[in-house]
């Protein structure tokens, strides 16, 4: 899923996208000390990067009509164990588009990426002086905890650096919960595997069988028209259709990747599911869970959810389903 920003698109960046990021970062390397690597990479180093970077810890790109304007990545902080759950990040725009909110709508997206995958503290190295980069690092919520001096050589200069750290949390995830549209047929084919991926566990276990197996894009795209399909990630990792009824907002077709799960994402999409409720006047969140997943009863139960109602699939003379509603 991307995220738009104006009319430019924040998304996961790709391998075949290093000529374009190679072009952007290239004159930071080559004009000032604003990175300390002294000779531009390839675009062959440059694709191996992106492709490290996307399965580790993240990497995105802001896109519009004429091209890719920005960049953003996570890395790891230090080798060893201990820092596991520490990223150091960077963000650079190109000249054309410095000025629009890029550098933190990148930011954004990298924060929840890193959220959803556990991450804990952010750290950000910037050269000194540059008044630019601590201004926009402040304002993206980051402290300056520390500074360098005469650590980095180049152009027969000394240079000091500034440390910037900042803590991620779920206010990161909350944040990058967006609205699916219809025609985004790129997220809506990404949802449909993850549904039919998180929900391939149920064959067998519940009667009647779950509905994924008839569901389709184009059944999603139509339900996406009059409900809201919330996702976070991108590709999508985390999901749910927010239908509006005339006592609740129902929720269905909750699915989050398995390596997101136990990492606040549930509570991410809920919270997103409470505003959208709220801002329709609805005072409660429903849902229904099968009889036989008495393990997700618990989980929404934690989460607030009371169950209020049994009920029968048509054709079951027997419960099949348990109604669970939320009041905000």
């Amino acid at each position: 899923m991307s995220t738009p920003q104006g009319d430019v698109t924040i998304r996961a960046a790709r391998p075949e996208d290093a000529a374009d990021i190679r072009a952007i970062y290239a004159p930071f390397v080559q004009e000032t000390s604003i990175s300390f690597e002294t000779v531009p990479p390839s675009v062959e180093t440059m694709a191996e990067r992106i492709a490290s970077n996307l399965a580790s810890h993240g990497y995105f790109v802001a896109q519009s009509d004429a091209g890719i304007l920005g960049f953003a990545y996570a890395s790891p902080y230090r080798s060893r164990p201990a820092y596991d759950r520490t990223a150091e990040v960077s963000v650079y725009v190109a000249p054309e588009g410095q000025g629009r909110g890029l550098a933190q709508a990148l930011y954004r997206m990298l924060f929840a990426h890193l959220a959803a995958r556990g991450f804990h503290t952010a750290v950000a190295i910037v050269t000194l002086p540059n008044p630019q980069s601590a201004q926009l690092h402040e304002r993206c919520g980051f402290a300056h905890v520390g500074s360098l001096q005469e650590v980095g050589r180049k152009f027969d200069q000394w240079h000091g650096t500034a440390i910037y750290q900042r803590m991620i949390g779920q206010a990161d995830l909350h944040s990058a919960v967006r609205r699916v549209e219809a025609s985004d047929t790129v997220a809506l084919a990404q949802v449909l595997t993850l549904i039919q991926t998180s929900f391939a566990y149920m064959t067998g276990r519940i009667d009647p069988p779950s509905s994924m197996h008839q569901l389709t894009i184009s059944k999603l795209a139509e339900a996406a028209k009059g409900s809201w399909l919330l996702a976070l990630g991108d590709p999508v990792a985390a999901c749910l259709l927010a239908t509006p009824l005339p006592h609740a907002l129902y929720l269905g077709k909750i699915a989050i990747s398995e390596d997101l799960r136990g990492r606040g994402v549930l509570r991410a999409l809920l919270a997103a599911s409470e505003a959208l409720a709220r801002s329709m006047s609805l005072s409660r969140l429903e849902l229904q869970v099968r009889l036989e997943l008495v393990e997700n009863q618990k989980i929404f139960g934690k989460c607030g959810f009371i169950e209020t109602a049994r009920n029968a699939h048509p054709g079951y003379d027997r419960v099949t389903e348990i109604t669970m509603q939320k009041t905000l």
